[in-house]
């Protein structure tokens, strides 16, 4: 589950960061994924965290049992 949450992330941040956009340098790029990470992020958190929230269950012991 946690891999699926961080594809989802990870298709957020390229298309806030590379979509549309051109970086002469890799220094420039990778501050502007910083940039998304450090400020967009916490700032846009609210639009974010539908986007990449996972739906799931949290799933108890006592519905299963233990073969042995």
């Amino acid at each position: 589950m946690t891999l699926t949450v961080n594809v989802k992330a990870t298709a957020v941040l390229h298309q806030y960061v590379t979509h549309n956009r051109y970086y002469p340098s890799q220094k420039q790029f990778a501050n502007a994924i910083l940039a998304f990470m450090r400020e967009t992020i916490p700032q846009e958190w609210t639009k974010f965290r539908d986007m990449v929230s996972d739906n799931f269950r949290v799933i108890t012991h006592e519905n299963f049992r233990v073969l042995e």
